[in-house]
This record gives C-alpha cells, structure tokens and sequence, in this order.
C-alpha cells in the first residue's frame, strides 16, 4: 500500500499528474476538489469518513465504531481537535485528515505506520514511504546517514529518525505533520509521555484493556488471524488473547536448534491448550537457515533493514499465512522494551529513592556481575542528554567496555571494519546534533530507552510488512499500538520491578485469561544457536560480498577489516550485532533501482 498526501493548493493537480498511473488507483479530493489522498490501497485497507466539509481516513489496522466517526468529525473545527478521535480509535493506522482547506498527518508512535515528507513544485508533499516520493522527485543518498546505519544497535536519537535521502524528511516522533493551503507544512506536537504514577492494581486493567483492544483491532473482523507462538510469554499470550476473538486462529512457530532450550515446552502446552487452533511448526528441515539472504538484491525497501538474518524466516512465515487464509499476522515485538528494567530503569529508582532501590540494585548488580565502578555509574545522575551525545562521539572509536553499557542509550560503537572516512561522518554528525541541544523523548532516562526500542521495534514491523505485503499479509504488533505504549509508560517505576518475577505488569494484567505457566516464566531462549549455525552456511556467501562490496565502493568500509571479521568458522561475538548491520546495509544497496557509485573526491 501506497499513498501520497497532497495540500489544498492549486499546484496538487500537476503534482499528482506525475505520479505513474500505478500510484494513481485511488484518489480521495479536498472539498475543493484538488486531489488530496492518491495512492494505491484495497477497499478493505482504509476507512473514509466524511461529515460536511470535513474528510478523515485511517489506514491500516484501525477499530472503532464506524457510526460514531461522523458525529465526532462533525465537531472539529481545527485539525488540532482531531486529537479525541486519534484517543478513541485502537490499532496502528495512518490517520489523515482534512479539515476547512487544513491537511493533518500522522502516523504511530512506533512508527510502525510513519510518514515522510519533500517538497515538489513550490509545495510539501508527504507520502507513506519514500519511494513515492521519489516517483515525484529525484532522490540522492546521504552519505553520512547510511554511516550511521553501520553503528551498533541504532543510531542515536535523533539521528536515528534522519531519512537516508537528503531530499525526503520524516516526521518528528510524536508530532503530526500539519500542510496549511498555502502548500506549506509544519510538524506539530500532539503527544507527551505521562507520568510514571499508576500503582500496578490499577494500571493492570487499563493494559488489559488496551492489549484486548489492540488484539481486537487485528482480529475482530477478520475470519482468521495468524500468530507467532514461540513459547515465550510475549507471542503466547497474544495467541490467547487472539483465541478469544472468535475467528480462527492459526500459529506458527520455529523450533530452536538448541536443545536446551525451555520454550519448545511451553508452546507445545500452549498449543494443547489451543485445540481449535491449527498450529503449524517448522524445524532445522522445513525452516529456512539463518543468512540465507544476506545476497539478496531484491528488497523492496525505502532505508536499509534492520535486519537481514531472518528475512527469509519472516517470507515463510507471511507465505505460511497467506496459504491459510491469513491476512494479518501478530508478533510479540515491543513487549519485552514496555517491561524493560535495566540500567536506565536501576538509575531512574536511584534518582528517586536511593535508599529505597538498595535492593533492586545488589539484585542487578549480583546477576550482571557489576564492579563497584559500574555500580556508581548506574546510580549517579546522568548528564543532560546533548551532553551523553557528544560524550558517544568522542568515544566513538574506543575499545567496547566489557561490563553493562550505562548511559542515555547503549554506546554507539563502529564496527572494526568501518573506514576512516566513515568513522568521521559518524563522529561530526554526532557532533553536529549533539550542539543543536537535543531533548531526549522523555526527561526520565528509563521512559527514553523504552521509547527509543519501541521506535526500533516499529522500524521491524515496517521492514517485515515491506516482505509480508508481496503475499498480501500484514505483520502486526499489538505491543507496540499508542494506548498500549502510554498505558505501560504510567506504571509507577517501582512496580515495574519484582524480584525474581518478569514482566510483572503484563502477568498482572492477563491473569485468568493467559495460563499461569506462561505469565510465571521467568526464563527466556535465544537463537544463538540457530544465528552460529546460518552464518556457518552462508559464510562462502558473505565473504563473496566482502569482495563485491558497495559500502566499499562508497568508501565506508575495508574490504580487509571485513574480510578478517569472516575468516574463522567460530565468529566473535561482539561481530555478530555489527555483521548483521553491514550485510542489512549491503543487500539495501543492491537492491536500489541504479547501483550508487564512490562520491567524487
């Protein structure tokens, strides 16, 4: 699904004249009768109201009760009262409104559904993926965003929401994008995180609610609904909450190569405990091996991937779906960031109470193995957020610490392979940014890192939907839809954490509706096995695009560096988050309509 949105302007005519006819299937105009909303969309993608002279559409997996839109459209007069629809309306959709000649924009706070804008014939014009802009305009590469993309983890806030194309803007986290009939636009701010105030008794059944809604909202209308049961307390309880929606539900799951692993147990007793269900299970045959396509040149995507060891895994699972009838899918992304209580949680209860989080931190500092030094890190303030920033830059080039990251944000780190060249945009961009004064996305260190993970989590669902929508399935994360996100955000710090118990907020919640077995886990498995094994496979692959590389013809890597990094059958494990990046960064480049040269020098 496509669509570009256009201001009430007279120029709107001649800008969607541009677009290629396939763009142009469907188009919504302003009361004025300008184009407004062209794109490509099914019938079934999007909901149109209208009350007088006012239009709204939402696209994507929006619930709400259809006869009340009207009345509550009928009463705006600004795009900015908008904002009590956007509060009544669950899922994780495109909302689009316009209003007396006024255009309002928005997306998720995940940015699992996000929005981007340029400017064309004297106008802003925003879309929902860049690659329609570029049908409007030509777009070039920015160097030192893709740089940024080689980093460890992600790029810090706020570089991590910088389009990798010079000409095209995303819109701000929070903010909704305003286009104003004279053709031009402005970002507006239209949420803030809440304050960390509800005690646990009574946050529990707003997150029930709002995780029922959210599942709802996928499932309620849909005569079957796929999910992801891993055995892991995230996906199965959303498999549960899904049964109860009445539609037929039909899991899949990858069984771990490792056979120490505890979560093939759980799904297995899940899936008995779902017995109109159809539950369908891949092994070490029928699953398709991790890196099976770090070649490809394929990848119908707007930004480099956040990842690329799975993308094979996620076209089964879409393929699976679509075979079974399934047009949306539910994933468990973004539940283990909203329970996240690591260094950036231990220092926000330090902050309030040192005294009163003793317990929590010997606890932590017991499991994570912490020297004293690290333990003083944890709980001292951390400096103003600009000041952590240009901090990171300075440090950029420095040896990893081998204790707990402690910080804003885990430390940006270049892999061993990045140029010099590439190590510099890297460091004068984080510079640069860091001079402007950047607010974090909360004041409160813990709420930020939960906010930056969330986004990262959106930034996956974009890129799977980008695979999934070649066999008409939309992946989805409850977790991740805006009332979900706020609701976690309000629990009181100190509830957030229970010794010994995990994700208590979430069992608390789901209680009687999810098995006890599943909520009282308190261990989880990992693919470390399954990630050994592909790299194993498709090392003779890898080390073929060591040689062909284009980052190296862009001069951000060494083929050398690169090549040491592939050269033993046993990798280092502090390559294998930076592998992934690089080679996500590689097949991306490929896969460009036109093969991207060295810069002139």
């Amino acid at each position: 699904m496509e669509f570009v949105i256009l201001p009430d302007h007279p120029a709107a005519d001649g800008v969607s004249a541009r677009l290629p006819e396939e763009y142009r299937k469907n188009t919504i105009r302003h009361r004025s009768g300008r184009p407004w909303l062209v794109g490509n969309w099914s019938a079934d993608a999007a909901v149109c109201v209208q009350a007088g002279p006012s239009k709204l559409v939402l696209f994507g997996a929006a619930h709400t009760t259809e006869p009340e839109l009207p009345a509550l459209l009928a009463k705006v007069r600004t795009v900015r009262e908008l904002d009590r629809i956007v509060d009544r309306t669950e899922g994780s959709f495109h909302l689009v409104a316009s209003v007396d000649g006024f255009v309002r924009a928005q997306g998720s706070l995940s940015g699992a559904r996000e929005l981007f804008s340029t400017s064309c014939a004297g106008i802003t014009v925003a879309a929902n993926r860049p690659s329609a802009l570029g049908e409007l305009r030509r777009l070039t590469l920015a160097e030192d965003q893709l740089a940024m993309h080689l980093l460890a983890f992600t790029p810090p806030w706020p570089l991590s929401e910088r389009s990798v194309w010079r000409e095209v803007d995303s819109l701000p986290f929070a903010h909704y994008l305003s286009l104003r009939p004279d053709g031009t636009a402005e970002p507006v701010r239209w949420w803030t995180p809440p304050e960390p105030e509800l005690p646990v008794d009574a946050a529990a059944p707003e997150f029930r609610e709002a995780l029922v809604a959210a599942v709802a909202a996928r499932a309620g209308t849909s005569p079957a609904i796929g999910a992801d049961l891993s055995g892991g307390m995230d996906s199965t309880s959303l498999c549960f909450l899904a049964a109860g929606q009445g539609g037929r539900l039909v899991t899949v799951r990858r069984r771990l190569m490792d056979p120490m692993n505890c979560d093939d147990s759980v799904a297995d007793r899940a899936a008995a405990d779902l017995p109109a269900a159809e539950h369908i299970v891949l092994d070490k045959d029928t699953a398709s091996p991790y890196y099976d396509s770090v070649d490809r040149d394929d990848l119908a995507t707007d930004e480099p991937p956040p990842f690329i060891a799975v993308t094979s895994h996620m076209e089964d699972v879409a393929r699976i779906m679509a075979s079974h009838g399934v047009t949306r899918h539910l994933q468990g992304h973004g539940s283990d960031e909203l329970a996240a209580t690591g260094t950036a949680h231990a220092n926000a209860m330090a902050q309030r109470s040192l005294l009163g989080s003793l317990g929590m931190i010997r606890a932590m500092r017991a499991r994570r193995r912490w020297s004293l030094a690290t333990t003083l890190r944890v709980v001292r303030a951390f400096p103003p957020y600009a000041e952590w920033l240009q901090r990171s830059a300075d440090a950029l080039l420095s040896p990893p610490e081998i204790e707990s990251e402690v910080g804003w944000e885990p430390t940006p780190r270049l892999p061993s392979w990045a140029s010099r060249e590439a190590a510099a945009l890297v460091q004068e961009t984080m510079r640069d940014t860091a001079a402007t004064k950047p607010q974090p996305m909360s004041s409160i260190p813990a709420h930020h890192e939960i906010l930056r993970c969330i986004r990262l989590n959106g930034w996956i669902i974009r890129f799977a939907n980008t695979l999934g929508e070649r066999f008409g399935v939309s992946f989805e994360a409850p977790f991740l839809d805006d009332r979900v996100v706020e609701t976690a955000l309000s629990v009181r710090l100190e509830d957030r954490y229970v010794a010994g118990r995990h994700k208590p907020v979430l069992a608390a919640a789901l209680r009687g509706t999810v098995p006890d077995y599943v909520l009282d886990r308190t261990t989880k498995s990992h693919f470390t096995m399954d990630t050994y094994d592909g790299r194993k496979r498709n090392l003779p692959r890898m080390r073929e695009i060591c040689e062909e590389s284009r980052l190296a013809d862009l001069g951000l890597i060494g083929r050398e560096g690169l090549r040491r990094a592939l050269s033993g059958i046993m990798p280092d494990p502090m390559h294998i988050g930076p592998l992934e990046k690089t080679m996500a960064c590689e097949a991306w480049l490929r896969s460009l309509p036109t093969k991207i040269g060295p810069k002139p020098r």
